[in-house]
């Protein structure tokens, strides 16, 4: 600031000091005139620029704490956002370990009361017996279907939904989807009509399983909303082909309530029905066509609704695929002759790893009727001695177990074999986990394959016969 004076003084001095010359010597002022008017200049002149430097170095002070405090505030909401962001990603990931003990913990009772009960049917019942237990598995497959949707919805909304690319027989895939339908359409004496177009290629390369899945939750929602004596179309229609691309269209049309317009808009949305009565007299979370539109969304197409009040509903969608060039064999087919070939299980010895005993009652009784001999293991670590002094043919591991899980009992077993430089046995994780990537998961720990529970038989039969038979 002294600088500035002194600079400022200096300056208004000889601007003084030169107005008094030109006052003198051009407009003829007396030396007292000039002299007085150069003091009332170098005074005024140093006055204003020295109010003037000082306004300007507050406005500049000002400014400068309005950017810093405009800055902060920038650095405050960006913190703000960061912590947020952290602590979605740790709330999905909780989220996800939650999913999966949820899981775990809600499948495992499901699989026993399931398994038990198609145990059970297999034995001598009386008719009365015999209806109890077709109203135990219908409530227990309702179950089912509602756990597995509530794990499908949180899996979507983790974006963790995959799809598939490989080939399969698409003609088998719907028909086989609509099939299951097959005594309950009987049951309402419903009038069912597939037709697929022979324009279509039978092998297509794309996900099966979630294809079916759609086609499924279609033809269940058709069923509920039609009455005895109304009818269901089932239909794939060949739209175009260019070069190794198919488009199709898939079409569910039944005979039932219909929808109004208000109601079109929103039937895809989170458990959404028709009315709040819906659900009482057709049952369901509502959540079927909306998993079904996400999934045909993730195919890049969109799932579609054309209806009329009371004149029954279609749902359709298009759907564009790459034709299988190379084989034209159905993959179902395939398998069947590989099981047909392979059947008869005899001198075979699994090894199961379970700690729930209705479970292990369960699934002993289940490779039992194929045939095998069982040995049982309460946990891992009891599966991982098992090992070191028996000889087996197959291993069924479950993965949450105490004392020692299915992971690392079969880290133990592995090593066991490499050191000692045997044979290696398949395990197969036989768990009620089920959410994305869990396949993956436990071959990447070691095991050989997968089965998630409740019990599939058919999968039991398949796993037995592609994995024992390589033993032989």
């Amino acid at each position: 600031m002294l600088q500035f004076f002194k600079n400022e003084v200096f300056l208004s001095v000889v601007t003084a000091l030169i107005l008094g010359v030109i006052s003198f010597f051009i407009f003829r002022f007396t030396l007292e005139q000039s002299t007085v008017l150069s003091l009332i200049f170098a005074v005024l002149s140093i006055a204003v620029l020295f109010i003037y430097k000082q306004n300007f170095t507050a406005g500049k002070s000002n400014r400068s704490d309005i950017s810093d405090e405009k800055y902060h505030l920038l650095e405050k909401k960006f913190k703000s956002i960061s912590e947020k962001a952290d602590k979605l990603e740790i709330e999905n990931k909780t989220t996800e370990l939650f999913l999966a003990s949820m899981s775990h913990e809600l499948r495992t009772p499901l699989n026993g009361i399931i398994g038990l009960t198609e145990v059970l049917d297999d034995t001598v019942l009386t008719e009365e017996q015999k209806e109890f237990v077709s109203l135990i598995r219908e409530s227990s497959n309702n179950l089912r279907v509602i756990v597995n949707d509530i794990l499908d919805v949180s899996k979507m909304n983790a974006g963790k939904m995959e799809l598939e690319s490989i080939s399969f027989d698409l003609f088998t895939k719907i028909e086989a989807s609509v099939g299951i339908f097959k005594s309950k359409i009987n049951d309402k004496e419903i009038g069912l009509n597939i037709s697929i177009d022979p324009m279509i290629p039978r092998q297509v390369i794309g996900d099966p399983t979630r294809l079916s899945q759609v086609i499924i939750n279609l033809v269940s929602n058709a069923l509920k909303f039609t009455a005895r004596g109304g009818k269901i179309d089932v239909l794939a229609e060949y739209i175009d082909q260019k070069n190794d691309e198919v488009t199709f269209k898939v079409s569910v049309s039944d005979s039932g309530i219909g929808l109004t317009q208000e109601q079109q808009k929103k039937i895809f949305e989170a458990y959404s029905q028709a009315t709040a009565s819906t659900t009482r007299k057709s049952g369901g979370t509502g959540l079927g066509l909306m998993i079904s539109s996400k999934i045909m969304k993730s195919m890049d197409t969109e799932l579609k609704v054309e209806s009329e009040e009371g004149e029954g509903a279609t749902f359709f969608f298009v759907l564009t695929m790459k034709v299988d060039t190379e084989s034209f064999v159905p993959v179902e087919k395939k398998e069947v002759e590989v099981v047909e070939e392979t059947q008869g299980f005899d001198d075979i010895h699994v090894l199961v790893a379970e700690d729930n005993p209705i479970n292990q009652k369960l699934i002993k009784i289940v490779l039992e009727n194929f045939g095998l001999n069982v040995t049982l293991a309460a946990n891992g670590q009891e599966a991982y001695e098992a090992r070191m002094n028996g000889t087996y043919n197959m291993i069924f591991m479950d993965i949450q177990m105490p004392v020692m899980g299915g992971v690392e009992s079969t880290h133990s077993i592995i090593e066991y074999e490499k050191e000692h430089n045997i044979d290696h046995i398949p395990i197969i994780a036989l768990t009620a986990n089920a959410l994305p990537r869990d396949r993956e998961k436990y071959i990447s720990e070691g095991m050989d394959d997968y089965a998630t529970k409740p019990l599939d038989v058919k999968v039991l039969e398949k796993l037995i016969t592609q994995y024992c038979n390589i033993q032989k």
